[in-house]
């Protein structure tokens, strides 16, 4: 994947933010999204518009989200399969020669306008996403790879064909476009009409409001986002209260939410509450409760949810936001804390066995070699190697594998 597409860590800087950002400024972000005048009136923008949110670091956080938007434009065009052919060809991009999938458009249209010729650049899985109708997706790719291009594009010009005689080959779908830098690229191929669009930008705005409801309704709770990674499709951010409460052998805990959104594929919005583990002057590390059947803790939302379904469910928030007692509770009476030692031999199986992702990654097995008596009193020292797992700088995707990890094992004993 090419370094611009890639999701990256946002740099929090306390001197170059305020913590602020007023609801009229973060409501640019919104643009020209199809849902933005239902959401005008559904959250009220017109009467708090003036109003200040006050997170820590949601100037910053603001300030990327605008980039991508700014920088990465994004449309949605429908196309009959029978006016799209899809070929490798050698492109320069960004100064760097090779070989690229096109998918090149003959007729799309926009709206209401028909247009043509487009070519763009698949990325993510939108080819696989293509071949998958015809359920080729492994055999073309294998002939991609030894260098069989030409094989693969006479299999596929034969579905096109076919397309092009009979209406029950020649399917519509949505090709969600994005342009950077002069150069198109396909990200994702969806329905016509079962597809709904919650981004990036989309996905910070209404987070956002949701907290800053929450904090006016609840005097005394303060926020302050830990981390954020984020590009063009996909955003994670972690929101944490900033007054801490005694979890017993646990220290200093409080509630966290973890945002998150891929606005591609079968992607979803979701909001999930986790307990931040730590002291109050450090950032620590996060556990991950299992869901409680009798009380969520988290919120999942589709793209095949409605618009109106969503907001009514953003509106309903207080369950999911406001869990930390019930959290301290079961942290409480976790058994697993009387052997930290058999724990710290857990996660080092998990992070160096045969068929572990982490196995590459000396610093992180090297945190957990260390060997702790076996007594409750130590447990601390176990929650202090993986607060410095926490802070590791590693691939965002293993590190939040390596919290689920952990909390499976520190909460349940879990080694699965």
């Amino acid at each position: 994947m090419e370094e611009k597409f890639v999701q990256k860590a946002v740099v929090f800087n306390p001197e170059d933010s305020s913590g602020k950002l007023k609801v009229e400024k973060l409501w640019e972000l919104m643009g020209d999204h199809p849902y933005k005048d239902k959401m005008y009136v559904d959250f009220e923008i017109e009467k708090i518009k003036n109003e200040t949110i006050t997170i820590d670091y949601i100037d910053t956080v603001f300030k990327r989200v605008k980039y991508f938007s700014t920088n990465y434009k994004q449309k949605i065009i429908r196309a009959e399969i029978k006016y799209i052919n899809v070929f490798e060809e050698m492109l320069e991009i960004d100064g760097d020669k090779k070989k690229e999938i096109v998918f090149h458009f003959e007729e799309y249209v926009v709206v209401d306008e028909i247009k043509e010729n487009l070519k763009t650049v698949a990325k993510y899985d939108s080819k696989n996403t293509y071949l998958d109708e015809y359920v080729m997706t492994k055999y073309a790719n294998s002939l991609f790879n030894i260098g069989l291009s030409d094989l693969a594009r006479q299999n596929i010009q034969y579905f096109k064909d076919l397309a092009s005689s009979s209406d029950n080959y020649n399917k519509h779908r949505n090709y969600r476009l994005v342009e950077n830098d002069g150069v198109t690229y396909l990200r994702g191929i969806t329905s016509t009409d079962k597809y709904y669009e919650y981004g990036v930008d989309f996905t910070f705005v209404v987070s956002m409001l949701v907290f800053h409801d929450f904090m006016k309704k609840n005097k005394g709770v303060e926020y302050k986002i830990k981390s954020a990674h984020i590009n063009e499709s996909k955003l994670e951010i972690i929101v944490a209260e900033k007054h801490k409460k005694d979890a017993g052998e646990f220290g200093e805990v409080s509630t966290a939410i973890k945002v998150s959104t891929n606005d591609l594929g079968k992607g979803s919005l979701n909001f999930l509450n986790i307990i931040n583990v730590g002291k109050t002057n450090k950032d620590g590390f996060y556990l991950f409760p299992k869901e409680n059947p009798f009380e969520s803790n988290r919120t999942r939302i589709s793209h095949t949810t409605k618009p109106e379904n969503v907001f009514a469910i953003l509106k309903t928030m207080e369950s999911v936001l406001n869990t930390s007692d019930r959290f301290i509770k079961e942290l409480k009476e976790t058994k697993t804390i009387k052997t930290p030692d058999e724990l710290r031999v857990k996660i080092q199986a998990k992070i160096d066995g045969p068929r572990s992702s982490f196995g590459h990654i000396k610093k992180l097995s090297d945190i957990f070699k260390t060997k702790i008596d076996n007594e409750i009193t130590n447990f601390s020292k176990l929650l202090e190697m993986c607060n410095k797992a926490e802070e590791l700088e590693i691939d965002f995707d293993l590190k939040d594998k390596l919290r689920y990890v952990i909390s499976d094992i520190i909460l349940y004993g879990n080694t699965k």
